[in-house]
């Protein structure tokens, strides 16, 4: 088995990745290989990628925004893990993961942030009133300048090429009121993620326009995202809206804690 850099063609080789994962976000794969080649890590056995591992650099942080190491092999996630950290020149690093396999991270001395739930939405109906005008209101003609500033007051970086570039695909559906933003993108045939999805303070209401709004739009496909566990409000959003729980995922991270806004984070 070989364990090292992820190879510029790996596209012909992590299929099997992708059918032992439905949610495996390929897309994003390639664009922080484009973005940071640095720090994207693979194990291949019999030359097919059988576990992957990436992640973005912000001003203060590292997020490890890829993980995927297929069941057979679960063990080389230790391996992926002493590559990346030892190649992110001591640098911060935080990491979103499976609660079930937190102890992989957890050997390399991560501490623990906060639990997030993994929502996902399977197209049951939901009622809810969807005009035009609140079309209008979350249409997100102001997109750009709205999740530049909420994003900078909710994590506390500065990731601004990554809001207006990175995290953004062809396929993107861009919504925000004036007191918030959601993101969601095409993962797959049957998926779409949202990612981000934040909100400033006190502003419920507009939260769930723009909720009612992705599933206006997406509803025909399976929708999931990632929500922080104890922020009650939130989870309640989420549930009423046909949500269902999908697993629990423990923020981790490595040297400083990112010190995040976790009632203003809708999705990360």
């Amino acid at each position: 088995m070989f364990v090292g850099y992820l190879r510029n063609d790996f596209e012909e080789d992590i299929q099997n990745i992708l059918d032992s994962d439905n949610l495996f976000e390929l897309e994003l794969l390639k664009q922080t290989y484009k973005a940071f080649p640095q720090y994207c890590f693979a194990a291949y056995e019999e030359g097919k990628v059988v576990g992957v591992i990436s992640a973005y650099e912000f001003q203060k942080h590292i997020f490890i925004n890829v993980i995927n190491v297929m069941k057979a092999h679960e063990e080389i996630l230790t391996r992926l893990l002493k590559l990346l950290i030892q190649n992110t020149s001591s640098m911060n690093i935080f990491v979103l993961i499976d609660n079930k396999q937190k102890h992989f991270v957890e050997a390399f001395n991560f501490k623990m942030h906060s639990y997030f739930y993994r929502f996902i939405h399977s197209g049951e109906a939901v009622p809810f009133n969807f005009s035009n005008s609140i079309a209008k209101q979350v249409s997100g003609e102001d997109y750009e300048n709205v999740s530049k500033r909420i994003d900078k007051e909710v994590f506390l970086d500065n990731r601004e090429e990554y809001i207006s570039k990175d995290c953004v695909f062809s396929n993107s559906l861009k919504l925000s009121t004036e007191t918030g933003f959601l993101h969601s993108y095409v993962v797959n045939k049957r998926y779409i993620r949202i990612s981000p999805w934040l909100m400033q303070s006190e502003s419920f209401l507009d939260a769930e326009k723009l909720l009612r709004g992705v599933l206006y739009y997406r509803g025909l496909k399976k929708i999931f995202g990632f929500a922080p566990k104890d922020i009650n409000e939130i989870v309640e959003l989420y549930e009423s809206y046909k949500f269902k729980k999908d697993g629990t995922y423990a923020l981790m991270y490595l040297g400083e804690m990112p010190n995040l806004k976790l009632e203003n984070l809708y999705a990360i």
